[in-house]
């Protein structure tokens, strides 16, 4: 098969940062595309930015249309307020037939939860219920199975958008007043999963989410073993995954 893959950055931000542009500067050091691409048996890896909407649903929409025009078989989103490791394109590329996979990164705020969320359940009134997943050994490596991840560093088989139905994709659920509600990517994770698809964490890709500080995985930590958090952190579709 002829596996080709769009790395895409989406940015409707003010400003990139510059802990952002250091880090896809390093992502293409070197050889480390060729070294990636070789890996995994993809012919291609292109690099492109999308900033055209300040809607973040549209700008995913329109990775999805550029890249089954131009008939590439993955997508590996990447969003501007981020940072990766420097092998992510070799670790991420390696999941090709995994469906829809993510990188490790966690909320800007307390408490610092992964973007990646299990469940759901449902309660009387019919809202989905989804909770972080937060309660995996330090150091863990394996894949592990998700309900909603976020698209800030994850890769995305193409085929998941001819499988899923039209436009939109990705897009926000409102509620009654028009309010978005729910951010773009549960919708796209529960169709995908609809379609057969599975979604996964890979906890060994760690990311950071880049603020004035960059916020990664120790933030998380920090905030569970000085609080000790126990109770269950539920995240409805009435609110964003991320």
């Amino acid at each position: 098969m002829d596996r080709r893959c769009l790395v895409a950055i989406c940015h409707n931000l003010p400003v990139v940062y510059r802990k952002t542009t250091e880090s896809l500067m390093e992502l293409g050091w070197g050889d480390r595309v060729d070294k990636a691409r070789e890996a995994h048996g993809f012919t291609e890896v292109s690099f492109a930015w999308f900033y055209r909407s300040p809607r973040v649903d549209a700008l995913r929409d329109m990775v999805g249309v550029a890249a089954l025009k131009e008939g590439f078989t993955h997508i590996l989103y990447l969003d501007a307020d981020m940072i990766w490791p420097t092998d992510t394109l070799k670790r991420m590329l390696a999941h090709h037939d995994k469906g829809i996979v993510s990188g490790l990164y966690v909320q800007k705020w307390p408490p610092y939860y992964p973007i990646a969320l299990r469940g759901p359940v449902t309660e009387s009134e019919g809202v989905n219920i989804y909770t972080h997943d937060k309660d995996w050994p330090r150091g863990e490596t394996a894949l592990r199975p998700q309900e909603v991840v976020g698209m800030g560093c994850t890769l995305v088989d193409v085929d998941i958008f001819r499988q899923i139905g039209e436009r939109p994709w990705f897009h926000y659920e409102n509620n009654a007043e028009g309010w978005p509600m729910v951010s773009e990517d549960v919708p796209f994770c529960r169709k995908a999963k609809e379609a057969g698809f599975g979604v996964w964490l890979d906890p060994a890709v760690k990311c950071g989410h880049a603020m004035v500080d960059v916020i990664d995985e120790k933030h998380f930590r920090r905030w569970m073993d000085s609080e000790k958090h126990t109770q269950r952190s539920p995240v409805r579709t009435k609110g964003s995954a991320a």
